[in-house]
């Protein structure tokens, strides 16, 4: 009996630090998300691709140095690359569409199209380059446990690098849509494109900015996916409901997105092990936590739970 309940003790606390890691990544890729949405009005399906051109971008910088270098070459290196692949994405794509009035729904589609170029086309140039065996990679550093329960519970650098960063990057981004110049041309941006234009604001430039942004973040989501997990082809497109469900819990604000992003991370450990534990069945449909929280959210409350209005973008 005593050693069941050590059991559930451990696993209880290892749950709680793996969906602090999962969320902590859930709220990042989600403000990432809620950024671009906030200034540009798309919902971008394709954004979930960004995160997994960030993790194979994370894998080749990392390896090119070891050590703690390596990790701070791989986050640069991604978050470079798929700021990089954001911005191409909408100028070839998203852009033009956008000159012409495509309206939300358009633009939506058209981001299911361009997800589907990136994906694929990055799963075809990967085996026709360099083999299949490169169809799953992950950086050569790997997450350092620093902090062990029973040998079952496990906080590491990987969980402190996630949860560290969802903090400063929601601060940072507050800060500066709330005190900057920038910030204050993004929202006119986002409040109403022609009237900034006439205003005097760069809407090209504010939207270039936003879309590089909202790409960097991505790619540091894909660092921390590769720096603990193994990142393939279709990595991204597996996390794109966790991504809308933070950011639509969180009522596309910074804050609380990432809080948002917290509580589907822990009720998707808590489920999994719980089923495990009680039921002995796998946790293969922990994303239900992910659909569920959407629906329910879109149904009773679509400005979102979690909505604090002194921080959100459109707030002056």
């Amino acid at each position: 009996m005593k050693c069941l309940m050590h059991t559930f003790l451990f696993g209880l606390i290892g749950s709680t630090f793996n969906g602090l890691l999962l969320g902590s990544l859930y709220g990042i890729m989600g403000v990432g998300l809620a950024l671009l949405y906030r200034v540009t009005k798309i919902p971008n399906f394709a954004y979930a691709e960004y995160v997994t051109y960030g993790g194979y971008a994370a894998f080749f910088f990392a390896g090119l140095v070891g050590g703690a270098l390596g990790v701070v070459i791989g986050i640069l290196g991604a978050m470079l690359f798929s700021a990089v692949i954001s911005l191409i994405t909408d100028e070839l794509g998203f852009k033009p569409l956008w000159k012409r009035g495509a309206s939300s729904l358009h633009l939506l589609v058209a981001s299911i199209g361009i997800g589907f170029i990136l994906r694929y086309g990055l799963l075809g140039s990967t085996v026709l380059i360099f083999g299949p065996k490169y169809l799953s990679v992950s950086t050569p550093q790997r997450n350092i446990p620093f902090i062990s329960i029973g040998n079952i519970a496990t906080f590491g650098t990987a969980h402190a690098i996630a949860i560290g960063a969802g903090v400063a990057f929601s601060i940072a981004l507050w800060y500066m849509f709330t005190r900057t110049k920038i910030g204050k041309a993004m929202r006119a941006t986002a409040s109403n494109p022609q009237l900034a234009r006439i205003s005097g604001i760069n809407i090209f430039s504010i939207r270039r900015m936003t879309w590089l942004l909202s790409g960097s973040l991505a790619g540091f989501s894909g660092f921390i996916y590769a720096y603990y997990n193994f990142v393939n082809p279709e990595s991204g497109w597996l996390m794109l409901l966790w991504i809308f469900a933070a950011a639509t819990l969180g009522g596309f604000t910074f804050f609380g997105t990432i809080i948002g992003g917290l509580i589907l991370g822990l009720a998707a450990q808590y489920y999994g092990f719980l089923v495990q534990y009680i039921f002995g069945t796998g946790s293969q449909y922990s994303p239900a936590v992910g659909l569920a929280a959407m629906f329910i959210v879109l149904m009773f409350k679509p400005e979102g739970v979690i909505r604090i209005e002194a921080l959100a973008v459109r707030k002056v």
